[in-house]
């Protein structure tokens, strides 16, 4: 259990950790950026007194294993991640495969450039909103988080894969960004001068750019048929399908603004020719003021959206032999034809604002 205290200059409630939480991070990200901002980060925990231990993340998921072993062997209550989306990613998993993930709460400490979990619930990963959200893992709000399971099988229906998604899934053309963007950061790694100048924002604008074109030019579809809640759904001529877990998708955009972290559901976007995506751009944008129906007035629709708890997706390329590519939580995943996604609900308790609104 956590003490709860009265600061004497501002009045407000806080928490006071009964044992030391667990800060995990990169130090070796971001070119030695991220090690002093973690610098910082322990400096202000320290000053504000959360007791804390310091573990670094480790290479080839190793991360998972060892956040689970610091739950289950070290006894350690409170997990504080430092870092992007995959760094969430591991550190979550590793709660998730703990033997009671449900005692076990998550703080952000968001550094990455995507971040939607941390903007869905309101936290900013810029540099100066450190202090900030420190003081959101002190005050202790907690919320409960659906998590994504999915599961990739081969044509006999035998299971390839199964993994947890916190963030997203995705087929198609965001998947092929994704894996274009990986190829040119491996590439810039090489050279000093361009890695810094070519990293971030600026790589996946130009895979975005790279892939659109080729898309467009080449006019790769495929078709699927997807049953959600024992409900099938028949889909031609696709570009992309993305399954959405949190509010904001990508960083700037809401799939379906009356969703919830713990809703037990999870959205669907199809998108099919040009029209489609450009429709769902504009109103899916979460700064957009046009609504669907505005657009529909002037003869400007899309393809519904899908939501459910349990998702039977086949893919279908009758002109290809190769896989979509696919992706998961930002990361590339295996390809198949055939995937299984259900909802665990509330599976995990994350730490955030009392009144959050996403950012």
């Amino acid at each position: 259990m956590n003490d709860f205290s009265i600061d004497s200059n501002t009045g407000f409630q806080s928490v006071r950790f009964s044992k030391p939480l667990l800060l995990v991070g990169n130090p070796t990200s971001q070119t030695g950026k991220a090690a002093k901002r973690i610098e910082l980060a322990r400096e202000i925990m320290h000053q504000k007194g959360i007791s804390h231990e310091f573990r670094s993340t480790l290479p080839n998921g190793e991360t998972v294993r060892m956040v689970r072993d610091a739950i289950d062997s070290d006894g350690f209550d409170t997990i504080v991640y430092m870092g992007g989306d995959g760094t969430f990613y591991e550190v979550a998993t590793g709660i998730c495969t703990s033997t009671q993930p449900e005692r076990i709460r998550l703080g952000m400490l968001p550094s990455g450039t995507a971040n939607d979990q941390g903007k869905s619930f309101g936290i900013s990963s810029e540099d100066r909103a450190l202090p900030e959200n420190i003081d959101v893992i002190l005050n202790g709000h907690n919320e409960s988080l659906d998590v994504g399971e999915v599961t990739a099988l081969d044509v006999d229906g035998r299971v390839i894969s199964t993994d947890f998604f916190f963030d997203s899934l995705g087929w198609g053309l965001s998947a092929a960004i994704l894996a274009f963007r990986n190829r040119e950061l491996q590439m810039v790694k090489k050279m000093p001068l361009w890695r810094e100048m070519y990293r971030d924002q600026a790589v996946y604008v130009r895979a975005a750019v790279h892939e659109l074109a080729l898309h467009w030019a080449t006019r790769d579809r495929f078709a699927a048929e997807i049953e959600v809640d024992g409900w099938v759904h028949q889909f031609e001529k696709l570009s992309d399908i993305v399954v959405s877990n949190t509010t904001v998708y990508a960083g700037e955009w809401i799939i379906d603004p009356h969703c919830s972290a713990s809703d037990g559901m999870i959205e669907l976007a199809p998108f099919s020719g040009m029209r489609d995506w450009m429709s769902k751009l504009i109103v899916h944008h979460k700064k957009n003021l046009i609504t669907e129906e505005m657009l529909n007035k002037i003869g400007v629709s899309h393809t519904p959206n899908l939501k459910g708890k349990e998702f039977r997706i086949h893919l279908l390329r009758p002109s290809v032999d190769k896989r979509l590519p696919s992706q998961r939580d930002g990361e590339e995943f295996v390809g198949a034809d055939d995937y299984y996604i259900r909802v665990l609900p509330r599976l995990l308790t994350v730490i955030v604002p009392k009144n959050f609104h996403w950012i």
